[in-house]
Order: C-alpha cells, then sequence, then structure tokens
C-alpha cells in the first residue's frame, strides 16, 4: 500500500509481495553464462515484506528509500569448482533469508541532461544447503549520466560497482570479487540519415572478475557509424 503524506511530494510505502520464479537453463545462464549443464532445477518462491519512502522535491529531484526482508525457497546458487576454478555448478539452497536495503535517485532537467544512481546492500542469511550465498553480489552502485549538451551531441557515462561477491579459489578457500566499471562516451548526429557514436569502457582499466576467473577487458574503445535508411 502506498500513502502520501502531502500530495505529490511525500509518500510512504508498505506492503507484501510473493511471486514464483519459474527458473530455466535460459534464465539461470542469463546470470551466470559459465554454468555447467543442468541435471535438475527447482523453481523459486519469494516472499518480501517491505516499507519505504518516496519523495519528489521540487520540479527535478526525487528519491526513493527502501528496507525489505525476503525469504527464499529453492533458489540457485552459482558455486565455482575448487580445482580448475572456472565451472560454476548450479546449487539449490531450499531456504535463504535476505535483509535488503535499496536507494535511488534521479536527478532530471526536461531533455537537457539525466542522472540516476542506485545503492543495494544485501545481507544473506539462513541458509540450509549452502556454507555462504555463493555468487549473488551483497553490496551493489550503479550510476547513469545523460546529457544532450548540444542538439547534435549526447554525452553520457555509466558506473557499476560491487563487492563482497563469495567464490573458491583452485585449493578450495573462500574469496570475495569486487570490481569497478566505468565507462563513458558520446554520440553526434551528423545528418538526418547518419550519425556517429564512441565509447570509453572499462576507464580505471581494473580487470575485474564478476566471475571467478573470467575478468573482464581493461580500458578499451570502440566506436561506429549508424546509418538510418
Amino acid at each position: 500500500c502506498e500513502a502520501y503524506v502531502q500530495q505529490n511530494v511525500f509518500m510512504v510505502q508498505a506492503g507484501w509481495v510473493g511471486r514464483f520464479i519459474n527458473n530455466s537453463f535460459l534464465s539461470v545462464s542469463t546470470v551466470n553464462p559459465y554454468i555447467r549443464d543442468l541435471t535438475f532445477l527447482s523453481n523459486t518462491i519469494e516472499l518480501q515484506y517491505y516499507g519505504g519512502i518516496k519523495a519528489t522535491l521540487g520540479k527535478h529531484f526525487s528519491f526513493n528509500a527502501k528496507a525489505a526482508f525476503i525469504t527464499y525457497n529453492n533458489i540457485p546458487l552459482f558455486v565455482n569448482d575448487g580445482v580448475v576454478g572456472n565451472i560454476f555448478l548450479v546449487k539449490n539452497e531450499s531456504k535463504m533469508s535476505d535483509l535488503q536495503l535499496h536507494g535511488d535517485m534521479s536527478l532530471v532537467s526536461q531533455d537537457k541532461f539525466t542522472l540516476t544512481a542506485g545503492l543495494d546492500l544485501n545481507t544473506y542469511t539462513g541458509l540450509s544447503n549452502n556454507a555462504n550465498a555463493w555468487g549473488l553480489i551483497p553490496v551493489q552502485l550503479t550510476g547513469s549520466f545523460r546529457w544532450n549538451a548540444f542538439k547534435q551531441v549526447l554525452l553520457k557515462a555509466d558506473l557499476f560497482a560491487f563487492s563482497g561477491v563469495p567464490a573458491l579459489v583452485k585449493n578450495v578457500t573462500e574469496t570475495k570479487t569486487k570490481g569497478t566499471d566505468l565507462s563513458a562516451g558520446a554520440e553526434f548526429k551528423i545528418t538526418k540519415k547518419f550519425s556517429a557514436w564512441l565509447d570509453l569502457n572499462n576507464i580505471l582499466n581494473q580487470k575485474y572478475q564478476r566471475w571467478n576467473n573470467y575478468p573482464v577487458y581493461g580500458l578499451n574503445i570502440i566506436g561506429g557509424i549508424i546509418a538510418h535508411f
């Protein structure tokens, strides 16, 4: 349910959400493309109790803060083997809880620029079948910036950072992966039919590993031309 404390400015939200997640090889491999062939996969039942606030300040700024207690039944986790290190087995966790804190904000100025940011903190507890919430992200920060600097020019930037993801190294001991990925780019409209773009990815040149033993590329630059017919 949602209730306005001040009409169209401040709102309190609270509620309960339950959903049934149909797990398949396609959906699970979309999360982790390095999994081995599946022999068995259960569907997940998620129950969430949440409360929070939403607010709009002025014409341009808004934010949302929410706390939630979530329980999962039969959620897939991603355990990499401790020998080779880069083969991921999908392990079922019959019951797990998550205390989740979420916050996001946006600053919008009509069609000129948009700035958004989000933070998620997850505390996974009460596992019955696994020692850790393997492959799940406890701390995640995202950000996005779009600016129409001129009529023909769009400047953009994106941020993705995470930490605390449990994984195994080759001697079967636990490690935690982390990384920060900052990218920037621009789009140029040359004519009505032609435009060009340029992207600078992983500007900080961090060869982090979202999935153990699969480091991302370092700093890379790509560009191209788009033709509209």
